[in-house]
């Protein structure tokens, strides 16, 4: 995450996390501080939710609960990537640092020897002492132009892991933007996208819509039918979504049963009937419950969908959607709701 406070506001942060990190079991590292900043800074919306939530329970953090809070909504790499990078950069760095240091050791005894060659040629005019020098000098070469190979050769090793080490990177990266249940996007890649969406509709005079949707009476499917049938269902209206977006279309599962689809050159009208058509889908699908062979319908969302307007914040945005879709819930669910202007 990128931050933007400036000077005094963060310092302001430091002593409020200082405090807070005080005040806990968890030791004071960057970790630590990183979780509570974000906190206190009022900038990650999730963090803040779920560490609201704990802490009104009075749940006094360790490292554990920590490491957890920062791998879930502050790192984009797992604890495991983290510790992976550290380790190989170190393991880089020492192999370059020993071949250099071998290197500059064989340079200054070359170094030496040519001085010390320089004095035995002085005065020398028989041949045979002449060749012995001369034999001297090509091994002292020899032995230079080894240890400069093996210089260059470490270097070799250490670029391919760098790069090796760069596509475990952008691999990492990847897979912590996708939810693992459904193969879409999670809550941390749809903030991204539409940062990046919503960019692009400024750019380009484009509109660009946004529905939110959740699964109707999820509690009561998951206490009827059971977790591995609600999974399903949740895998179920993903394929829907999936199946209904193009071009630069976006789905993110938001979190449990809530997910949205994120609509460039989309106007409010072609969201709408969008939407429209995927709850009829959803409402009309039957979901096979593999336990019992048996298939169930009649399960149904709650939608709302909202258009960018003008310079509105992307939290904002997002907002004016999901308050659209508490107004489907709270007017019967199973429609689909126009977010206010």
């Amino acid at each position: 995450m990128e931050y933007e406070e400036d000077r005094e506001t963060s310092a302001g942060l430091l002593r409020l996390a200082v405090q807070r990190m005080s005040q806990h079991a968890a030791a004071l590292t960057p970790i630590c501080y990183t979780v509570w900043y974000e906190y206190l800074a009022g900038i990650n919306p999730r963090l803040t939710s779920t560490l609201d939530s704990r802490l009104k329970d009075g749940e006094t953090l360790d490292d554990k609960a920590i490491a957890d809070l920062y791998r879930r909504y502050c790192s984009e790499f797992s604890i495991e990537m983290q510790q992976n990078i550290r380790e190989t950069s170190r393991n880089i760095l020492g192999n370059i640092r020993q071949h250099a240091e071998d290197a500059r050791i064989r340079a200054s005894t070359f170094g030496g020897k040519l001085e010390q060659s320089a004095s035995a040629l002085t005065g020398q005019s028989d041949a045979e002492s002449l060749k012995n020098i001369i034999t001297h000098l090509q091994g002292e070469t020899i032995s230079v132009a080894n240890s400069m190979q093996g210089l260059s050769k470490s270097l070799e090793e250490s670029q391919n892991a760098i790069e090796e080490l760069r596509k475990q990177l952008e691999n990492a990266r990847a897979e912590a933007m996708v939810d693992p249940l459904t193969g879409v996007m999670n809550r941390r890649g749809f903030d991204s996208k539409m940062v990046e969406l919503l960019d692009q509709s400024r750019s380009e005079h484009t509109p660009l819509s946004l529905a939110v949707l959740d699964i109707d009476h999820f509690k009561t499917v998951n206490d009827n039918y059971g977790h591995l049938f609600g999974d399903q269902v949740i895998r179920g209206l993903a394929q829907i979504l999936k199946a209904n977006i193009k071009g630069r279309d976006a789905v993110a599962r938001l979190g449990g049963e809530e997910f949205g689809l994120l609509l460039p050159e989309t106007s409010l009208e072609g969201a709408q009937a969008l939407s429209e058509k995927i709850r009829k889908m959803m409402e009309s699908s039957k979901i096979r419950r593999s336990s019992k062979n048996e298939e169930i319908g009649g399960i149904t969302v709650s939608i709302g969908v909202a258009t960018l307007q003008g310079d509105e914040e992307p939290s904002v945005f997002y907002d004016r959607a999901d308050q659209a879709m508490y107004a489907s819930k709270g007017n019967g669910r199973n429609r689909v709701t126009v977010a206010q202007l």
